[in-house]
């Protein structure tokens, strides 16, 4: 399968892990369209894609403007969420208002996205959604975070049947040098980045590009449906 004038869409595109999947689609001729919360995040980064690549200003959160964008966009071919809220040092003595997007951004912004992202897509089309390692390898501290992967994954599966023959499937990413760890680490990054390298198998942590490249296998695969493809270096493992 090809993905020469499909219309690709990737929420949380603006950066990081999407911004690098809507650059490979758009290399192979998508049509791609990028959204994010942040208005100066999304032109720098639509700036960094082919002419006629569009974007557009989103919460995944707000189901009524994520109806909005589909019902705009008409037909697409394949979506990809990137969207999540990191909820690290966030134990069940929180705050519940402050543990609620993790469930609010992941969870709830995968289904509005499916929810109205289906209606506009045709048999072959593509749901990618994105979960995390914590889902298998819990921490203290993130167990709401851990549960909201592991629901995308849960949903992901039941969609695969529900949606079929539209194909959904998740990513789980392991440790990703993204734009994320440098605002939750600042400047411990190169001590952390050190840490996580040595401790992985492949010794080093992954790129953006690495999971572009398992993104566009399950768009393009058309045989792959219901999995979660864990793409962590190893992290599971040790």
């Amino acid at each position: 399968m090809t993905l020469e004038s499909k219309v690709v869409v990737v929420l949380g595109g603006s950066s990081g892990m999407g911004l690098a999947t809507a650059k490979a689609a758009a290399a192979e001729g998508a049509q791609v369209v990028i959204t994010g919360r942040s208005q100066e995040k999304l032109t720098a980064a639509n700036a960094q894609l082919p002419a006629g690549s569009r974007s557009a200003a989103l919460d995944v959160a707000d189901e009524a403007g994520t109806r909005s964008l589909f019902e705009q966009l008409g037909h697409i071919d394949h979506l990809f969420i990137t969207a999540g809220s990191v909820t690290l040092g966030a134990g069940l003595s929180t705050d519940t208002e402050k543990l609620r997007p993790a469930m609010d951004t992941r969870f709830w912004g995968a289904l509005y996205a499916a929810k109205y992202a289906a209606a506009h897509m045709k048999d072959g089309g593509s749901i990618t959604f994105m979960s995390g390692v914590s889902a298998w390898r819990p921490r203290p501290g993130a167990s709401v975070g851990a549960a909201s992967c592991g629901a995308v994954e849960a949903f992901a599966r039941s969609l695969a049947i529900e949606l079929a023959p539209i194909r959904v499937n998740t990513i789980q990413p392991g440790f990703i040098d993204t734009p994320l760890i440098d605002e939750l680490v600042g400047e411990r990054k190169s001590d952390l980045i050190a840490m996580q390298s040595a401790r992985l198998p492949v010794k080093r942590i992954g790129t953006p590009e690495d999971i572009a490249d398992a993104v566009l296998f399950l768009m393009k695969n058309g045989f792959v449906t219901g999995i979660t493809l864990t793409v962590d270096g190893g992290h599971t493992l040790i």
